[in-house]
């Protein structure tokens, strides 16, 4: 039930073409409106991206999962991916709701738009767009300057990755986003901008879905030089085992199969820039 809990959430996570980031309703222009000072972060991602520009302490609600920094567990829980605690937000009188439309039920979402709750909806589709989001919410937080901070060292990490490896061999990766079904990632997947941004290529990059089911057979046929495998507590074992028959698969050959920090890769924040990182480097081995 954990397993299937936490894939169910990391799809949630990823599906970030569906919407627009930085969708604001019911703010006012800035320069208009009071700093914010009691926030609920409708997100893991949010949560990080407050911490980091020095708004954690304003935050008075969140959701299940937001684990990081460590003081966010310290945060009342008003909701999960299943819905949030309406009444309990309107009790929290917040003056700022940073939400996530492909993570919070539309219908809740709506519901709070209509009671006049100033929302921010932050939706990064590439880690250029984390930036620009956290850059927002520092306007709205009167954090402006922190928030300049964070985004430059971000956006100078970010390009240093790129130009680093965007002379390099093309390298042919699987990313093994499930194990049972098996399931990786398609072209408008946050995923596939990362491994573009590492000069790889994801192997089904062809397909007509974001994140594919795809069969054993097919990978095979692929060959990968890399299987990346973003891991959550308890998941490597099962995960890493279904290769081990597979040994003419170029990856398992050369002992190319990487475990990742799922959190780090899939979610829309600061330390994303760390997760791509450690994937372009794994990306790089095949060189």
């Amino acid at each position: 039930m954990k397993l299937l809990l936490s894939f169910t959430l990391l799809i949630s996570a990823m599906i970030a073409n569906a919407f627009d980031t930085g969708e604001t309703v019911n703010t006012k222009k800035t320069g208009e409106h009071k700093p914010a000072e009691r926030i609920i972060a409708l997100s893991p991602h949010a949560v990080e991206m407050l911490f980091a520009i020095g708004a954690g302490d304003r935050i008075v609600g969140t959701v299940e999962y937001a684990d990081y920094p460590e003081a966010a567990l310290k945060i009342p829980r008003i909701g999960n991916y299943t819905g949030i605690q309406l009444e309990q937000v309107v009790a929290m009188e917040p003056d700022l709701i940073v939400a996530w439309k492909s993570g919070n039920k539309i219908t809740d979402l709506k519901k709070l738009e209509s009671l006049g709750f100033n929302m921010f909806y932050t939706q990064p589709k590439n880690i250029p767009q984390i930036g620009k989001d956290i850059q927002r919410l520092g306007e709205l937080t009167g954090l402006q300057n922190k928030a300049h901070e964070v985004t430059q060292a971000l956006n100078q990490s970010y390009q240093a990755i790129k130009n680093k490896y965007k002379d390099t061999a093309k390298v042919d990766v699987f990313y093994q986003l499930w194990h049972d079904p098996l399931r990786t990632v398609g072209p408008g997947s946050w995923i596939q901008t990362m491994i573009t941004d590492c000069n790889g290529n994801n192997v089904f990059n062809d397909t007509n879905s974001d994140y594919p089911a795809v069969s054993m057979e097919s990978v095979l046929v692929k060959n990968p030089q890399v299987i990346i495998i973003p891991h959550h507590s308890g998941e490597v074992g099962a995960k890493r085992g279904i290769w081990k028959q597979w040994s003419m698969v170029e990856a398992v050959k050369h002992n190319r199969l990487f475990t990742l920090s799922g959190d780090i890769l899939h979610r829309f924040a600061p330390r994303a820039v760390e997760g791509l990182s450690q994937l372009c480097e794994a990306i790089d081995s095949a060189r």
